[in-house]
């Protein structure tokens, strides 16, 4: 059963190890965190260091943050890719994580300054 969705619900960051990994255990902390001060649990989005994280680091953050909510709060991730495709492919993957909703953020493309390359 999806549950419903209202107040704020901030991104939360991904955790990496200093070799760079995902840091699953430190993610569940803080989705702990989340739960005690929040209205629900926000994965993958600008904070969540989304677009350096490959396919299965996004499935493993949105079925983490599904684990450790356990059904006490709702959980959105974010499914935003380069490509409408890819973007509808991961949702469909991600939605039978179990998640309440999925937000789709389009890229986000910035142009340089002529003759700013800084």
């Amino acid at each position: 059963m999806r549950r419903a969705i209202s107040g704020v619900l901030t991104a939360i960051v991904t955790p990496f190890t200093a070799e760079g990994a995902l840091n699953l255990p430190a993610l569940r902390q803080q989705v702990q965190r989340q739960l005690a001060a929040g209205n629900g649990i926000f994965c993958g989005g600008t904070n969540g260091e989304f677009f350096v994280l490959n396919e299965e680091e996004k499935i493993a953050v949105a079925r983490t943050c599904v684990e450790e909510a356990a059904g006490r709060a709702p959980v959105v991730a974010h499914i935003g890719e380069i490509s409408t495709r890819e973007t509808r492919r991961l949702g469909q993957q991600i939605a039978r994580l179990g998640v309440d909703a999925v937000s789709a953020i389009t890229p986000v493309v910035r142009t340089l300054e002529a003759g700013r390359a800084d």
